[in-house]
């Protein structure tokens, strides 16, 4: 089954164990796990068999117990369903039998698919729900079945990992627990539900884990693509300005990292000399110029191996180069918090929330407070006021781009919207250690870049400098400012350029869904102008749903080439070229028909992603916890990527698909950071992290709060 190709479990055993800030990997063909877990052998099956833990069953139809004790356990590897398990995973027993749960290795829950439990209703008709609430390692849980039929019950921290259960009672009884999970599930869930009802001989599979490469498979590569790509920039490559960058810093950063171990309970970094890229030049050349050291003796990798040739490097700095990447920051610090207490201790995640913010506050300082030559902000205007210039160079403290661009500033201001949302409600990894930049300073940079944003481009100054596209992606920050804004008049102002970005794009409409005048990449136009729209649409006084879904209808209508599995660049075209770019669209279009539109679209991404990421080598390599050798379409490696010493596994910046020939070649193998980290940002919302487990699909207000 291709549904388990590539998932989280291995990022709890070696995903996140080897970064330093941006959760990379070792890149060698060994793996270590750091968690804490558990054993356990394949048991006898009710149909004659035997399964693994997650799969294995304990009586059967004619051998019903009285009595049965299952364990939530986190094993040493993925033996067929998973590392995090309830084993046995599927309980025949007599009506009146207590089930007895031990919690081991880390926090679990065991819980009903009921709609008490706001999910869908998979217990016998009549039965009550249960949930025990997560427990701690070393807890049990009990309850009594009095209702004869299958309950199907999850663990929530785990859920979107396939930690699911099945207990049968006296008989089957039909009833909703029998059903095919993937009517009401999606991912690992349905497909390792649809495993256990196959092998207490109950169902037949059925889930969308016959399909071949589906969904859940897509949105695990999106997960694991987009981590590659933030942790390579700012961490490893040494592609940009680096932390600490002066004998200021040097005193600051001797100070912090010791109190950051400190907060987080950890010892060390997971890293070994990290390239802490405050601020990410525009460009860069992802070759390794040594040999890399990916798992020195101690297990770290040796970050100053994995350098970049800065000789090929802008070594330019832009707003959408910094913003992208630091944006993708905070949303991982965000969600590390959410999950402190079901996360593994070896990931480290109070230390990576606290550093990743860390960075993302000197990012600021550096380029909007106090960076520049002239005690302004390195992308500020001499005097320090907005609007931003869009290219500068701290080697030489030049401006090489002083013109104000839209797309600049729609970036800087979606990032610092996310900034404010993480200072003005107390993040950890903002308070601790003691803010760089206070978060009154936050609020006023937020409200200032959206003020000078709305008075420097209206929807005819974008329009006259770019396309349609660029609309899209202004109306995305914007939406996600409204949510952020620092009084009612400032929301109000951006309502109101949210509606004129709106009315600017209807008038490029036209008619059957197409947005005229856009990029060259008509699917690009098509999704990014649909997520603006949708995202807009969240603040109040903005109603921009009924435009968004034709929007989203003609790409998948008219752009969809269902023979090639990607998006036609137009409707006539027999060459598809798409940039890192074009994909972030494309893919933030597709997500947010997904989670804010009744859309189908999931078939439809999973084909997609495999064809142009995969197939397609838009994601130039990967690293092996996400590796399958027996996948359809293969990444190598990055020491076999290219090159004399191997390459990042990074986004190239173009590939194109011969409709003719049926072929896919890489036409630009470069790399372009607010390209491809804004590809990162899109892939993350979209990805499995997307489901239950990652909180808000980016939708802007749907994450504000700690948990």
């Amino acid at each position: 089954m291709q549904q388990r190709r590539r998932q989280f479990l291995k990022l709890t055993g070696v995903g996140l164990t080897a970064s330093f800030a941006g959760c990379a990997a070792n890149e060698d063909e060994g793996t270590e796990t750091t968690t804490e877990t558990a054993t356990a052998t394949p048991t006898p099956t009710a149909t004659g068999g035997s399964q693994p833990p997650g799969a294995d069953v304990l009586g059967g139809p004619n051998d019903l117990q009285s009595e049965a004790s299952i364990r939530a356990a986190v094993l040493d590897g993925d033996q067929g369903a998973g590392k995090f398990v309830f084993t046995p995973a599927v309980v025949w027993v007599e009506s009146g039998t207590t089930v007895s749960w031990s919690i081991e290795g880390m926090a679990h829950s065991v819980t009903a698919y009921h709609e008490d439990n706001d999910k869908p209703h998979r217990v016998p008709e009549g039965a009550s729900a249960f949930d025990s609430g997560t427990l701690e390692a070393g807890t049990t849980f009990e309850h009594t079945f009095e209702t004869p039929g299958v309950y199907n019950y999850y663990c929530t921290p785990h859920e979107g990992l396939g930690m699911v259960g099945l207990v049968v009672v006296d008989a089957p009884q039909g009833g909703p627990g029998t059903t095919d999970p993937a009517e009401d599930l999606s991912g690992a869930a349905a497909e390792h539900l649809s495993m256990q009802l196959d092998a207490a001989g109950l169902g037949e599979g059925g889930s969308e884990a016959t399909a071949g490469y589906a969904w859940s498979d897509a949105t695990w590569d999106s997960y694991w693509y987009s981590l590659y790509n933030m942790s390579t920039n700012i961490a490893m490559s040494g592609n940009g300005v680096l932390f600490p960058h002066n004998e200021e810093q040097q005193q600051a950063f001797d100070k912090r990292v010791p109190a950051m171990l400190k907060h987080a309970d950890a010892d060390k970094p997971p890293v070994k000399k990290p390239n802490l890229n405050m601020a990410p030049f525009t460009t860069g050349d992802p070759n390794f110029t040594q040999n890399p050291v990916l798992q020195g003796e101690d297990g770290r990798p040796d970050a100053s191996t994995l350098k970049w040739d800065l000789s090929k490097s802008s070594k330019v700095v832009s707003p959408a180069s910094v913003a992208w990447t630091h944006l993708k920051g905070v949303t991982w610090a965000k969600n590390f918090q959410t999950h402190f207490d079901t996360l593994p201790p070896g990931i480290a995640a109070k230390f990576r929330a606290q550093m990743l913010t860390t960075l993302a506050q000197i990012g600021v300082n550096a380029t909007l407070i106090a960076g520049g030559p002239n005690e302004n902000g390195a992308l500020t205007q001499a005097d320090g006021s907005f609007p931003l210039v869009s290219g500068f160079k701290p080697g030489t403290g030049e401006v090489v781009d002083g013109e104000s661009r839209p797309n600049q500033h729609a970036a800087m201001l979606w990032y610092l919207s996310n900034l404010n949302s993480l200072a003005q409600n107390g993040w950890f990894g903002y308070v601790n250690p003691e803010p760089l930049v206070p978060a009154k300073k936050i609020q006023a940079l937020t409200d200032g870049m959206a003020k000078a944003t709305m008075q420097t481009f209206d929807p005819e100054t974008i329009l006259s400098t770019g396309t349609t596209r660029d609309l899209g992606v202004m109306l995305g920050g914007v939406g996600w400012y409204g949510t952020q804004a620092g009084s009612a008049e400032m929301r109000q102002s951006a309502v109101e350029y949210a509606n004129a970005l709106a009315s600017a794009i209807e008038n490029n409409h036209a008619g059957n869904g197409r947005i005229e005048n856009g990029a060259e990449n008509d699917a690009a136009t098509q999704g990014v102008v649909a997520q603006g729209l949708l995202w807009a649409d969240q603040l109040s006084g903005v109603d921009t749903q009924e435009l968004a879904t034709p929007v989203v209808g003609y790409l998948l209508d008219e752009l969809w080439d269902a023979d090639a599995g990607t998006f036609a660049s137009s409707p006539d075209a027999t060459t598809y070229h798409i940039t890192s770019r074009d994909a972030g669209d494309t893919t933030g279009g597709l997500n947010a028909a997904d989670v804010l539109l009744d859309v189908d679209v999931q078939e439809t991404y999973a084909r997609y992603f495999n064809q142009t990421f995969n197939r397609g080598r838009l994601q130039r390599a990967e690293r092996p916890q996400s590796r399958d050798t027996n996948a359809e379409h293969t990444l190598p490696l990055p020491p076999a990527a290219g090159g004399e010493f191997g390459q990042a596994a990074v986004y190239n910046d173009a590939v194109e698909y011969d409709t003719e020939s049926d072929a896919w070649a890489v036409v630009d193998d470069g790399f372009t950071t607010a390209n491809a980290l804004y590809l990162a940002n899109q892939d993350i919302w979209i990805s499995q992290w997307g489901g239950d487990f990652y909180r808000g699909r980016g939708v802007p207000g749907q994450a504000e709060t700690p948990p």
